[in-house]
């Protein structure tokens, strides 16, 4: 199967509706039924960098995956790093398991390596992020300030080191929490 992985524009955003909703049908641990809404409020945040939102297109340049990448904040009592985390990915049903979810990883961690950030996290329950080489955060010192399963809290290094004594909890845009930005 051919697709391509690039820079979401704004016409593939009602797509991008329509493949959130499918991702999460029939998904009760995975979804608070937040997801679209919380997309568009990321969106809207001070934080947005429209590089770190990709989709996946067919050969008839139909969106057919989508993932979104934010900066977050490693902080502690003595240090703080920015991160980013993938806070969202969906690969119409009819697609998955081609690689399309695992390409659009592994671009958004290739845009995060090159824009300099030590490491690119993770909430799921699933194994995907595991089979992309993610690893429990706390295996780092890295915890995770929202109520998840700490297996579900997961991290993935970008360099040899990037994680070295850099533990702390992760703080994310106040936007992943329902509220959204008034910096218009």
């Amino acid at each position: 199967m051919k697709f391509s992985v690039e820079t979401i524009d704004r016409k593939d955003y009602a797509a991008v509706r329509g493949i959130i909703a499918d991702s999460y049908k029939n998904d009760g641990p995975n979804t608070d039924g937040d997801e679209v809404d919380m997309v568009d409020r990321l969106r809207s945040g001070e934080g947005y960098q429209s590089q770190f939102e990709v989709v996946a297109k067919d050969d008839n340049h139909q969106v057919i995956g989508h993932a979104l990448m934010v900066p977050a904040t490693v902080r502690s009592a003595t240090h703080k790093f920015p991160i980013v985390s993938i806070v969202e990915i969906g690969v119409l049903s009819k697609y998955r398991n081609h690689g399309v979810g695992q390409e659009m990883v592994i671009e958004l961690e290739t845009r995060a390596r090159l824009a300099g950030y030590r490491a690119v996290s993770a909430i799921d329950n699933s194994d995907f992020f595991f089979k992309n080489n993610y690893v429990p955060a706390d295996n780092f010192d890295i915890l995770p300030t929202v109520n998840v399963d700490f297996n579900a809290n997961l991290i993935k290094p970008l360099f040899d080191g990037a994680l070295f004594q850099k533990g702390g909890k992760i703080y994310y845009p106040e936007e992943f929490f329902g509220v959204r930005s008034t910096n218009y």
